[in-house]
């Protein structure tokens, strides 16, 4: 279960399920909540109109850790970064994100991002 969680966060990170409308209806719940890194608020369209407009970017993240949280709910927690054009590592932030499961699988529901200190990358 917990490896299926992370598979549908890593799949939020690709550039091309951010800007696939259908995918996002099915991987957010309908009440969908994100604290960005910067503090800010967004609901569940904010985020997808956020998503359709922004240029890509490519995402590392690991340290993948779970949290159960009811038969329904899990929370994950990891670290990512923006890896610019040169291979270089940006943004770094501590995430959590809260999945709940319905009779359609799993959604995210919350999303938090807390800027934090840079990180080396696993070898993996």
């Amino acid at each position: 279960m917990f490896e299926s969680v992370v598979m549908l966060e890593i799949e939020l990170h690709d550039p091309s399920v951010r800007r696939n409308i259908a995918r996002l209806e099915e991987l957010l719940h309908d009440d969908f909540i994100e604290i960005g890194r910067s503090g800010a608020i967004y609901d569940k369209q904010q985020v997808m109109s956020l998503l359709m407009s922004a240029a890509p970017v490519d995402v590392v993240s690991q340290d993948y850790v779970e949290h159960l949280a009811g038969d329904d709910l899990m929370l994950i927690t990891y670290r990512s970064a923006h890896v610019d054009s040169e291979g270089v590592l940006t943004n770094f932030a501590r995430r959590s994100s809260l999945w709940q499961q319905s009779g359609s699988g799993w959604r995210l529901r919350f999303h938090q991002g807390t800027p934090t200190d840079a990180f080396d990358k696993n070898k993996t």
